[in-house]
């Protein structure tokens, strides 16, 4: 059997071991989306050359349902033919595969499945349809040593989305019984949009292998861009529920040149390998040539994702790919999540309403998924440029990482449950920190008869004074004053930033709090209150929310670079070990701890940069496992604490370093 796997704290192991699961979604380079009907064997087994000879261990693949069965779901002998010779070649060049069933959305086109009406894909007659037609593929390759895991679907949600969570569910469910009825030693995912239903992490981790978001992540702000790679991957692991995939992620050469899809790759990559990803399926393999083909014709982007041109020709995104796949075998040798591991002392809480309908709370379907979690996001990014690592954690799972962690962080918070806060109380008091960031909306998203907790004096150690039929509003440039010394925080520091619509807010007094900070009109808006054994901090301007409303976020502005200095000081005053950290708030530290030496990822999210890495414990030695392609990017100088290096724009360096 080519695939057996386990897995260990979210993590997929081999049978040998760890081993990144470097992939490729794939479409035949000669043919594309017609290469089962249009089959070329020959060109199929040039493109698994190209994709050995460059690294490539995992390849997903698409069983296009229109061109395999009939309309009763009986698939045709010679696409089963044709199917079985693509995984032989698949074993001969020892990749293993992942197939996608349902493959009705496809680059831009919702194509026919046979056997069910779009309309009905959730529906019972339909499910039993779909299970039969994959229970027939199942027991025929199940027993292939190529095949490595079964995917529902291709992006279902964007042909139909399920009304509701149960009806996507229950797909989901007969697909992982069906399977698993049949085959217990393959991996199970569901394939689909990150904001569906079953990509739910704690809602899909009973009955999938592991979950595997499609990011293309574009905005206003390249280095916010690089780092939420990292966060979304964070909120889909949900700290150690599931393994996680990047299944899909790239970048099109219509859309960028072939240089910076080369740079973007790689950060992504090295990103997902240093936030504990098990693998990443880069869109895609190459690009196609069809151009009067559907979807290609009105959808040329489409035309130039790959790796590799149509002619074959490698683009520098495949040299990165090849270099990264020497990376990810000298750390596997080294002991990669064996023998270095990172060790999170703090988590953001993914508030409830994220993953969980409760009646007449519209957050979630209000303002959409991708922003209700943005505030998270951006959390993750503060804290990862602060130098202080972090995961994410569900609000209902809060109970599993409460002994585990120093810092627990809630940005730009609307409400959490009244149970979560008296849970959160006794997690303070027996020694724990909380940081709390409060909004009650922004633009034409108020929350205005929603309080968010209930235990303001009690947890949080002020008063609420929020006026009757009233909202506190900021608008423009808002301007934070220290007005005490706070750790690295010298008194009078200034936070200052500028929201681009209104933001709601709460105004509160201190009763038994500290404060810490005020605005420009001299209202406190930060505080800090001890309880028992541990400090909560409260910060009544919702700073997440708006810096991911922000068109640039400007962190390395001096005033923008306190709220980076905020974020670290908690973390320190809270007892978290930041071992390793940066001046610029645009490179990412990841250490992976050793018992002699640390495996530190640093990664460039930003422009070139000439930084310093100071730890805090004396380095013996440093020595350096990989670097991207410029010459630019290098080891100055080391001595005691202190690491000089330059590194280029969106470049990384791997370096093993010994206390």
């Amino acid at each position: 059997m080519f695939m057996r796997y386990k897995v260990v704290d979210d993590i997929i192991f081999m049978e040998e071991g760890f081993r990144f699961l470097l992939g490729v979604n794939y479409w035949s380079r000669k043919n594309a989306l017609r290469m089962w009907i249009d089959w070329d064997e020959n060109s199929v087994r040039e493109d698994f050359s190209i994709m050995r000879d460059i690294g490539i261990r995992a390849v997903r693949m698409f069983i296009k349902d229109e061109d395999f069965a009939d309309e009763n779901g009986e698939i045709n002998q010679r696409m089963l033919d044709r199917l079985r010779r693509f995984l032989d070649i698949a074993y001969e060049h020892k990749i293993m595969i992942f197939l996608t069933f349902l493959v009705g959305h496809m680059s831009g086109k919702n194509w026919r499945i046979p056997w069910v009406r779009f309309e009905d894909l959730y529906k019972p007659h339909s499910i039993e349809k779909t299970m039969r037609f994959v229970k027939d593929i199942v027991e025929r390759f199940k027993d292939h040593p190529a095949v490595a895991g079964w995917i529902l679907s291709n992006e279902l949600s964007l042909v139909k989305r399920a009304e509701n969570r149960d009806e996507a569910l229950k797909l989901l469910k007969a697909f992982s019984e069906t399977i698993r009825s049949i085959d217990n030693n393959h991996l199970i995912s569901s394939g689909d949009v990150p904001d569906s239903y079953m990509q739910e992490t704690p809602n899909i981790r009973d009955i999938v292998d592991y979950v595997g978001p499609h990011l293309y992540i574009f905005g206003t702000d390249d280095v916010r861009q690089g780092f939420s790679y990292g966060a979304f991957i964070e909120l889909f692991r949900n700290s150690g529920d599931l393994p996680v995939i990047l299944e899909e992620f790239g970048f099109s050469t219509a859309l960028l040149s072939e240089e910076l899809q080369a740079r973007a790759v790689e950060e992504v990559l090295y990103t997902a390998l240093a936030h504990d990803a098990s693998g990443a399926f880069i869109w895609c393999f190459s690009d196609f040539s069809l151009e009067n083909e559907p979807p290609y014709e009105w959808r040329p982007l489409e035309l130039r994702y790959g790796l590799v041109r149509y002619d074959g020709s490698l683009k520098p995104s495949a040299e990165v790919v090849k270099r990264f796949s020497e990376t990810i075998s000298s750390l596997e040798r080294l002991g990669f999540h064996i023998d270095f591991k990172r060790r999170p002392e703090t988590s953001i809480i993914t508030p409830f309403y994220v993953f969980r309908d409760y009646e007449f709370v519209w957050y979630r379907n209000g303002m959409g998924f991708w922003r209700v979690v943005q505030p998270l996001i951006i959390s993750s990014m503060l804290l990862s440029s602060a130098g202080v690592d972090n995961t994410m954690i569900y609000e209902l799972d809060l109970e599993k990482v409460l002994n585990k962690r120093k810092l627990l962080v809630m940005p730009s918070l609307i409400v959490a449950l009244s149970t979560t806060w008296r849970k959160l109380l006794r997690y303070v008091e027996e020694g724990g920190n909380l940081y709390i960031s409060l909004s009650k909306g922004f633009g034409d998203y108020i929350a205005g008869y929603e309080a968010a907790t209930h235990l303001w004096s009690e947890l949080m150690g002020v008063e609420n004074k929020s006026r009757t039929g009233t909202l506190n509003i900021y608008r423009g440039r808002i301007t934070i004053s220290f007005i005490r010394e706070f750790n690295e925080i010298d008194r009078d520091s200034k936070i200052i930033i500028d929201t681009p619509t209104s933001i709601y807010t709460y105004y509160a007094e201190p009763v038994d709090a500290d404060v810490l900070a005020v605005d420009a009109s001299e209202r406190p808006v930060l505080f800090r209150t001890r309880r028992g054994r541990g400090n909560v901090y409260t910060m009544l301007i919702p700073i997440e929310m708006i810096l991911a409303l922000s068109d640039h976020m400007n962190l390395e502005d001096p005033y923008r670079k306190s709220i980076i200095n905020l974020f670290r000081s908690i973390a320190l005053e809270s007892g978290v070990e930041i071992r390793y950290r940066t001046s610029s708030s645009q490179i990412e530290l990841k250490p992976f701890y050793g018992k002699d030496s640390d495996i530190l990822i640093i990664i460039n999210h930003g422009d070139p940069e000439k930084i310093s890495i100071e730890s805090s414990l004396p380095i013996k030695n440093v020595e350096l496992i990989s670097r991207s392609s410029s010459e630019r990017s290098e080891i100055i100088k080391y001595y005691d604490n202190k690491i000089t290096l330059s590194i280029d724009k969106k470049e990384t360096l791997v370096l093993n370093i010994k206390h």
